[in-house]
């Protein structure tokens, strides 16, 4: 996901006559254009690659081998702290741990960024649906992918859906 900055300006305009006259603008600020607002958070994260760059696929429901440390989270992505490389373009599958809450599983990213610092590395990952695949993945590797594996919001909805089916049981 790119960052997108936008000027704006604000003119000044006398009005103490019959005519307008417009001066050269002032510039005024810069806005970031972020689509999604982001929470800075601490909580835990496990990745499994489905595909990476390389053209390696495991479409199995296995464990998640990558640990991290979620550093923010938005409804389009999340940026984490990792101790091993993802590469930009790897297709990978998380497992979010929010306040300690029943985990996100099998959540579906695209790595778009990872930088690495000292002795750990910052991976940005954009939440993507299967259909988002498509020009990724050959239509065989799509009929492979397991079908637990979702966007970010229609997880947290099956979430929200099983909280509130045990909140009715318990009444």
């Amino acid at each position: 996901m790119t960052q997108k900055e936008r000027t704006r300006f604000i003119s000044e305009v006398d009005v103490a006559t019959d005519t307008i006259q417009v001066k050269k603008p002032l510039k005024m600020r810069k806005e970031n254009q972020r689509r999604f607002v982001r929470l800075t958070i601490s909580s835990p994260i496990n990745f499994r690659k489905i595909k990476d760059i390389f053209g390696n696929f495991s479409p199995d429901d296995g464990d998640y081998p990558i640990d991290g440390t979620i550093l923010n989270i938005s409804e389009g992505g999340v940026l984490a702290e990792l101790d091993q490389p993802l590469n930009e373009g790897d297709i990978v599958a998380m497992k979010i741990i929010l306040e300690q809450v029943e985990p996100l599983d099998g959540v579906l990213g695209l790595v778009k960024r990872c930088d690495q610092d000292d002795d750990f590395h910052l991976v940005g990952i954009q939440f993507v649906r299967r259909e988002d695949l498509a020009d990724k993945l050959s239509q065989s590797e799509m009929d492979l992918l397991s079908e637990n594996l979702n966007h970010f919001s229609k997880s947290v909805q099956k979430l929200l859906g099983r909280y509130l089916q045990q909140k009715r049981q318990a009444q």
